[in-house]
């Protein structure tokens, strides 16, 4: 079968490489990885909580160390990456841009650069890896080997989900590493229409209330029946009456929507409100002695934190580990004193721009899956300088809370009018 190729284009900016800050690199390896996690979310109804049963058709679909993969994948030509500390949508000047897409980055991604009094330029939070800017095209070459096209079928449901609903490379739940499938070059795959692979409009998401496969995904799921047979699974959807212990496409345990009211212009404005929406739905208690802005706090730092006596940390349903200060964290982990190990949970919640052209608005969802499927993971309040932290006293993080939280942000947002959370 030959090549066939996709014309992808960088909608928001994409963070990917090999752990060098100066260069970016668009990996196949990358690509892979959001195919399987999409892919077991697809299979996942069918599986249940046969996890072997949910690895072999992974093994099947995308290979393993034991059998060739019947996809393969090539990006010929890199697109152009910068190294810019300040581009156009993180400029060094005080602004919403600078203070909420910044905050949506994180840390890993951002440093703080002081005020340069020589040249009068003002302190700010500058990038410091490289990235692929929004507006970079680049292709990625398709070609389906061998004879099993339930395989193929659902290869490319997986790839078209991974991309249509999450992205590529670091920060994709904060909206960062869109992708947009605008052309397909060399012939159909497995008889579609060509146009069947290119990423949906905005309609498309402003009717998504749950994560299914939908749209070009839904080709794949007899295929994906088929195989489910053949791994020896019986004929019939798992219904998941308990919240599953990974990421599933289903009508009962995702919940998703788009923003309310008017579209933004572009994918920066979503951002921006997004980021200070963000912000207030996590820190929604009002404290004007600080010296920073917006003047808020967690109620979990000010209720949690500095009483012995409460362990009720729901914030943490939004994501692990919570870093408050230097000398104070809070981490999920596995054990207990000096030798506890400390883990991570990733927020339930993802956030992704969406649209085109002069027409964008925030699509929201979430998987609504345990929250600690592990009965030996718990979660610790950390304090101590560096190195030196140690293990303190227990909170309580539940599925419930998780659940929760998103479920308030989604139904927020989709209801507003104008700004959600934002007072």
């Amino acid at each position: 079968m030959p090549w066939t190729t996709l014309r992808l284009r960088v909608e928001t900016p994409l963070f990917c490489g090999d752990g060098d800050p100066t260069s970016a690199q668009v990996r196949v390896s990358s690509i892979r990885g959001g195919m399987h996690f999409w892919l077991r979310a697809m299979a996942g109804v069918l599986a249940g909580k046969d996890l072997d049963a949910l690895r072999r058709i992974e093994n099947r679909v995308l290979g393993s160390t034991e059998a060739v993969s019947p996809i393969r994948l090539r990006i010929p030509a890199q697109p152009r990456f910068s190294t810019e500390p300040f581009p156009d949508f993180l400029p060094r000047a005080q602004s919403p841009n600078n203070k909420w897409i910044s905050y949506l980055l994180g840390p890993g991604l951002t440093a703080w650069e002081p005020r340069d009094q020589r040249k009068g330029l003002p302190g700010a939070t500058k990038i410091t890896r490289a990235f692929t800017p929004p507006g970079e095209e680049f292709d990625l070459r398709i070609k389906l080997v061998g004879e099993d096209r339930d395989a193929h079928t659902v290869a490319l449901g997986a790839l078209w989900m991974s991309l249509v609903f999450g992205g590529i490379g670091a920060r994709t739940r904060r909206g960062f590493g869109g992708i947009r499938i605008t052309g397909v070059e060399g012939g159909s795959l497995l008889d579609w229409p060509e146009n069947a692979l290119l990423s949906p409009g905005l309609d498309f998401y402003e009717n998504t209330k749950s994560l299914w496969p939908s749209g070009t995904a839904s080709r794949a799921m007899p295929a994906l029946m088929a195989i489910a047979e053949k791994a020896g699974l019986p004929k019939r959807v798992h219904d998941w009456s308990a919240p599953p212990t990974y990421p599933v496409l289903s009508k009962t345990r995702t919940v998703a929507g788009v923003s309310g009211g008017g579209t933004f212009p572009d994918w920066v404005n979503v951002l921006i409100q997004a980021g200070e929406e963000l912000r207030h739905f996590r820190a929604s208690e009002f404290t004007p002695q600080v010296m920073y802005s917006p003047k808020v706090k967690t109620r979990e730092w000010l209720e949690v934190v500095h009483d012995e006596d409460r362990d009720d940390f729901a914030l943490g349903g939004l994501g692990l580990p919570i870093v408050f200060k230097k000398d104070t964290e809070v981490h999920a982990d596995r054990g207990e004193g000096q030798e506890a190990e400390t883990l991570r949970r990733a927020s339930p919640l993802w956030l992704r721009p969406v649209g085109e052209g002069d027409e964008w608005r925030l699509f929201s969802f979430a998987f609504l899956t345990e929250f600690l499927p592990e009965e030996e993971v718990g979660v610790h309040l950390w304090r101590g300088q560096g190195g030196g932290k140690r293990q303190s006293r227990e909170l309580t993080v539940t599925t419930e809370d998780s659940h929760a939280l998103v479920r308030e942000w989604i139904e927020g947002i989709t209801e507003a009018e104008g700004t959600a959370f934002v007072p």
